[in-house]
């Protein structure tokens, strides 16, 4: 019998792309600014997933021409012990603030120097802790972010699924 290795659906989400920072949570998000999601958080403590990837979809009300180093850049934001409070509790879920977290981020969306109304990206492979978590989102590309939902057919949105990994014998 061979050994094999295979990823496999998650046990929260899964491989179903899920919301996890809504499209009001980021409307007018100006340049350099972030935002602790609404969205419930990510349930992991009876679950226990091991990777995440994010997708986001974003956009300018106008083209805008992206300059190098553009990105959105995410946090994970674990649920402290308090069971109130997240991370460095700097951010209020849903109000935008002119700061960056703390701590490192767990991923960053780079986007090319190309001018553009929507802009989207996604990481893969983020490793993801046990116990309940929000993610926070910092706009980085030069220019604040739509003040509508959706641009067009683009609804500003941030979503993610889980997976682990299998080990058969």
């Amino acid at each position: 019998m061979v050994a094999r290795t295979a990823w496999t659906p998650g046990n929260g989400a899964g491989l179903t792309w899920t919301t996890v920072i809504n499209s009001s949570d980021i409307v007018s998000l100006a340049s350099g600014s972030a935002v602790l999601s609404t969205v419930s958080d990510v349930l992991n403590g009876a679950s226990l997933d091991q990777f995440m990837d994010i997708s986001a979809v974003c956009a300018s009300s106008v083209a805008r021409t992206l300059s190098g180093g553009a990105n959105l850049a995410f946090w994970i934001y674990p649920l402290n012990e308090d069971g109130t409070t997240y991370g460095d509790n700097q951010f209020t879920a849903g109000t935008q603030a002119a700061a960056t977290p703390a701590f490192a981020p767990c991923a960053i969306v780079a986007l090319p120097n190309v001018s553009v109304t929507q802009f989207s990206g996604t990481v893969t492979g983020i490793i993801i802790p046990p116990g309940n978590f929000r993610l926070a989102i910092q706009n980085n590309t030069g220019f604040g972010l739509s003040s509508t939902v959706s641009s067009g057919a683009v609804t500003q949105i941030v979503k993610y699924r889980t997976y682990n990994v299998q080990l058969n014998n």
